[in-house]
This record gives C-alpha cells, sequence and structure tokens, in this order.
C-alpha cells in the first residue's frame, strides 16, 4: 500500500477514493476551515499540543465549534489513528495533514492524511531565493493556518521555476512594505549582534510551532520589521518548521537569481547547534515516551 492510499475521514479509515466532501463544503465555497500539519516520530506525532492550541484558537476566533467527537479533543484517539495508518502502509514515520472544515449545516468535515517524511536539507544549508509574489496579510495577525491557501502556492510555484536544487526556499516580502516575512513553508529566524530575530506579527507570517516550542524552551527571540538588507546583514539565518525541524541558511539571493546577497556560515554558528540539537533530543524523547513533552526552560 502506498501513502496516500489510505485516510481518516469523519470518524472512520477508509480508502483514500472513498473519501467525499459535500460541494455544500463551506470549507470548499468559501475557505472556511484549518489544517495543521505535524511528523512522528517512532511512529508518535511529535509536539501535536502546539498544533492543537492553534487549530483551537483559530477555531474560536472563527466560531467553528468542535465537537467532542473529533481528533483535536481526544489525544488517545490522534495517536491511535495514526499508528493505524502509518501500519495500513507498513512505514514508521511520516507527515500528517489534519483538516477540518465549516462543513454543512453546522456539521464539520475532519480529515486526516499521510505523505512521507520530506528528504533532510543539505547539511551546509539551503538557499533562500527572494519572491517576486508578495506575502499578503492574512486574516488576522498572526496568520492563521487557514484553507485560504492560494498565496502561499502562487510562492511554492514561483520557487520550481527558480530553484536550482530541491531544498532552495522562497522567502516572502510583504505587500505593503517588501519586509521580511517567512518561506513558502517555513518560519524564519536570523542572529544579529547576537540576538535572534524573527518578523514581527504584522508582517504576516502563519504563527509556527515549531517557533513556538523554540520560545518554550529558552531561545529568546525578538520580533521586529526588517528589511532584506538587514536579513543579508545576518550573522547566520534559521527556518524553522514543525516537520523539517531547524534548518540553516547558507545564501541569500535576489528576484532575479542574478545576485547572491547574503552569504552564511549558520551551519557551523553556535545557536543553530543549540537549537538543532534541542530539537533531535525532543524527536529522540517522543520517540521514546509519548507522554512526555519538553519544558520551558528556567
Amino acid at each position: 500500500t502506498r501513502q496516500g492510499d489510505w485516510a481518516y475521514f469523519n470518524g472512520r479509515l477508509l480508502p483514500s477514493h472513498e473519501a467525499t466532501v459535500s460541494i455544500a463544503d463551506e470549507g470548499l465555497l468559501y475557505g472556511l476551515g484549518f489544517f495543521e500539519t505535524f511528523r512522528t516520530s517512532g511512529g508518535r506525532p511529535h509536539h501535536w499540543k502546539y498544533n492543537a492550541t492553534r487549530l483551537e484558537q483559530s477555531c474560536r476566533r472563527t466560531g467553528l465549534e468542535l465537537p467532542s467527537s473529533v481528533l483535536p479533543k481526544n489525544t488517545v484517539q490522534l495517536n491511535a489513528v495514526v499508528s493505524e495508518l502509518l501500519n495500513k502502509i507498513g512505514c514508521e514515520d511520516g507527515v500528517f495533514r489534519y483538516t477540518i472544515t465549516a462543513g454543512v449545516s453546522g456539521e464539520v468535515t475532519e480529515f486526516l492524511t499521510l505523505r512521507p517524511l520530506p528528504p533532510a536539507a543539505p547539511p551546509t544549508g539551503i538557499r533562500l531565493r527572494t519572491l517576486k509574489t508578495r506575502r499578503d496579510s492574512g486574516e488576522w495577525a498572526p496568520r492563521p493556518k487557514s484553507l485560504n491557501y492560494t498565496n502561499a502556492i502562487l510562492g511554492a510555484r514561483e520557487l520550481r521555476t527558480r530553484a536550482s536544487h530541491p531544498s532552495d526556499e522562497g522567502l516572502f516580502l510583504s505587500q505593503s512594505d517588501d519586509r521580511v516575512v517567512e518561506t513558502c513553508r517555513q518560519n524564519i529566524v536570523w542572529l544579529c549582534d547576537n540576538r535572534l530575530y524573527c518578523p514581527d506579527d504584522h508582517a504576516g507570517a502563519v504563527a509556527g510551532t515549531c517557533l513556538a516550542w523554540a520560545l518554550d524552551v529558552g531561545f529568546n527571540v525578538v520580533p521586529t520589521s526588517a528589511s532584506l538588507s538587514h536579513l543579508a546583514r545576518a550573522e547566520a539565518v534559521i527556518c524553522l518548521n514543525a516537520v523539517r525541524g531547524v534548518t540553516p541558511v547558507s545564501e541569500l539571493w535576489d528576484e532575479g537569481d542574478d545576485q547572491r546577497l547574503g552569504i552564511f556560515s549558520t551551519a557551523r554558528h553556535e545557536v543553530y547547534l543549540q537549537l538543532s540539537d534541542r530539537w533531535n533530543q525532543s524527536l529522540i524523547r517522543t520517540a521514546s515516551d509519548s507522554s512526555r513533552e519538553d519544558l520551558p526552560t528556567a
């Protein structure tokens, strides 16, 4: 069985082709819904608590009521479904996408799908390519992980026409003032003058779960409004993502791929090494004991 052949859909595990969404579903008609993407480690969801918190906050803000039967309300059931899907395809770990929509007449639609883990990034780091496509502001700040995903898809499509390596990332700048926002798939942090920075909430970035984890385990990240030239002067640039983890950036390129704006030794920087080590430790803890979670440092 291939990954993607099976799905969890409205309380049942079934072949993917049998999971059908009504044409009256408000998620399909209006984009009213949210999704969460997470990986497993040792077959167990990794840092799901951050995904659940973000999802519940988004649903509460839009008045989307989550019944007690849905997976985010029952971690034991979520773990069991994840395990069943992995067993169906004979794989130890994978990437899961949980989606919930407004459904029809107040009855929500939920489904959980599975895909392979992405390949590891080059150990020396990835290239950032500044996108011509600008990041819109989203529904609110910080940006929810909603089904209104067209802007991110357009950025990803642009990147595919330009990337020279599969690990290259597209860097979004804001529509209004060309400030650094995020990549097509990941949050971004950078080190200047021994301080870690990230774009502030109003830039239009997703409220990333890996960034939330980094803050929880004691890394002090200062929100700021930063230009591309400010990012180019950084000592180190790091991408954060709940699936890919902590990824070093080695180069920053302009919109035309004509000029390299920055070169970084991120993979050798102490802050990156500390972040990466903590992330890898958390994966090991998840694989060995699903009841344990990272706790904030003093």
